[in-house]
């Protein structure tokens, strides 16, 4: 598998503050990796780090095709946007930074891609933008040099359901039509849910653990069966092979198991009455919760 990002004991230190302790983060190609933690556990510094815009007090990253310019691009807390120019004079702005010619073909695909078409040939001024409208130009912008990897802090941050909605599937549709690979810092984990593919938890400067969506879905879906008696020697010999824990007395949560009806069959065949079955799902807040706790630490 080929890798975006690597870091290797990445520490910033601010005085006696460790505001990134010790960050071991791998971001494969394809990922949308979706950092999680709470206001203050270091997100926005590690962001800093890995886009050259703070220094590591200590460790180091690795980062691909450092070589070509514009290969990787970050919207870092609010978009550098012109409030006196339009969407296109912005564009137009950022490409001659980068020192592109005759960009005005490419201008209005990349409006076009990010859904603010209605913008082309519009005069309005950035500063008369919705907050969603400078999300979008921001991520524009970014695209203006083809980069491969995009850093975005915090985009969905008080944007409204229905901007919400598209920068969630404005991420998805460049992930999946254009292969960018995304580093998402946020703390708005029910929209995390919906669009990562990958997680890092972060608390307190420290990476409590990375988890693909896939594992955290598979973990946190698990069966809980009670039982008219205590789980005994005939119950446990019954649930060996399976990834079982005794709740109480006479309940256990089965892990990695599917099929309820082959559960059940097992006990009634032996003559065990199950008393209840239940189905449970927690989603990406619980097992934040478990992390911070220090369970998965």
């Amino acid at each position: 598998m080929e890798y975006i990002l690597k870091t290797h004991d990445l520490t910033k230190k601010y005085g006696e503050t460790l505001a990134v302790n010790a960050v071991n983060m791998t971001i494969e190609r394809g990922d949308i990796y979706g950092c999680v933690g709470e206001n203050g556990a270091g997100k926005s510094t590690l962001i800093r780090l890995i886009t050259g815009i703070a220094k590591p007090t200590r460790g180091s990253f690795q980062l691909f095709k450092q070589d070509r310019l514009g290969a990787v691009a970050a919207v870092v807390e609010t978009p550098a946007l012109h409030l006196s120019l339009s969407a296109e004079q912005n564009l137009a702005h950022q490409c001659r930074l980068l020192g592109l010619s005759k960009p005005q073909a490419k201008i209005k695909e990349i409006l076009r891609t990010v859904g603010l078409d209605y913008l082309i040939g519009n005069k309005k001024r950035a500063k008369h933008f919705s907050l969603g409208m400078k999300q979008r130009l921001g991520i524009a912008m970014a695209l203006i040099s083809d980069p491969e990897f995009i850093v975005l802090d915090e985009p969905m941050n008080g944007l409204d359901p229905v901007g919400i909605m598209h920068m969630r599937e404005l991420i998805k549709k460049l992930n999946e039509e254009k292969g960018i690979t995304f580093f998402i810092s946020s703390h708005i984990l029910a929209e995390l849910d919906k669009v990562a593919t990958k997680y890092g938890f972060l608390s307190h400067g420290r990476l409590l653990k990375e988890i693909s969506a896939e594992e955290l879905r598979v973990s946190q879906e698990y069966i809980k069966l009670s039982f008219g008696r205590p789980v005994d020697k005939e119950i446990k010999g019954l649930l060996s092979g399976l990834d079982y824990e005794i709740l109480r007395e006479r309940s256990v949560i089965i892990r990695g198991e599917s099929d309820i009806n082959r559960l059940l069959k097992i006990f009634i065949d032996a003559g065990i009455v199950v008393s209840n079955v239940e189905v449970v799902s927690k989603g990406i807040e619980d097992y934040y919760l478990e992390i911070i706790g220090g369970k998965h630490a």
